[in-house]
């Protein structure tokens, strides 16, 4: 990853920021977008090292406002001289059952899960075209299987999968590779805010690893899906999920 420039939403939560860590770990220039601004500076303080190297800059910002793609874009191509590589980790949940469940948090849920991912897609990919290594990876989650009591969330990450690899065959003429990693169960706040810790722990005692994921071991298979071991691999969901969803 050394040198290689690289846009992350959502880059202060627990994904984000163990991704953006190891990405600066590996050598790489980084754009860290949130829209919690105090995160963002948190995410500054704890492994920005010196600003004068340049290597991370970060930028708070709401995807869903208008324009707000393409500025991230934008910024990310001014501020890393290019781009080379789009993770898509931005996200939110919301739980109800079907009954209970409004049509303003389904719309906000798929317009932060969803849409987003599509808009930056779409205003990054004339920066990848032609970059060696060029990438997108969009963090999707064993949601995708479909579960009871989350519709909007389940409809936007297998809405964003189906997205993945439509990319993959659009963009793949391009030299851009596109793939998801859909999370199992993994240790982090949104766990906890979602009240499912509870539930997670007794399902992830069954599982083959018998354990809940690392944020780090999820950041893992981002890098390697950007980096070029991953170079003949596009259109693909690669699940870090302790062995919950098995062929």
């Amino acid at each position: 990853m050394n040198g290689r420039r690289i846009l992350v939403t959502g880059a202060a939560g627990g994904i984000g920021t163990s991704l953006v860590a190891e990405l600066l770990l590996q050598g790489a220039r980084v754009l860290a977008t949130d829209v919690d601004e105090s995160g963002c500076r948190l995410l500054e303080r704890r492994i920005g090292g010196r600003p004068e190297d340049g290597r991370l800059h970060t930028m708070p910002l709401d995807l869903t406002e208008s324009g707000a793609p393409q500025r991230i874009v934008d910024r990310a191509i001014d501020r890393l001289g290019g781009l080379d590589g789009l993770v898509n980790n931005a996200g939110v949940e919301h739980r109800a059952a079907l009954a209970e469940h409004g049509t303003a948090d389904w719309t906000r849920v798929l317009e932060i899960n969803l849409s987003a991912p599509f808009r930056l897609a779409r205003a990054a990919a004339p920066a990848l075209a032609g970059q060696p290594g060029a990438a997108i990876v969009n963090v999707c989650s064993i949601a995708v299987t479909g579960f009871a009591g989350q519709a909007a969330y389940d409809a936007s990450k297998g809405g964003l999968l189906s997205l993945t690899r439509s990319l993959a065959v659009e963009l793949g003429p391009l030299g851009v590779r596109a793939n998801a990693v859909c999370p199992g169960f993994i240790d982090t706040p949104m766990l906890d805010a979602s009240g499912l810790r509870g539930l997670a722990e007794k399902v992830a005692a069954r599982l083959p690893l018998g354990r809940c994921g690392h944020p780090e071991e999820v950041a893992a298979a981002i890098v390697w899906l950007l980096g070029t071991s991953a170079g003949y691999v596009t259109g693909q969901a690669l699940f870090v999920d302790g062995g919950m969803v098995r062929a």
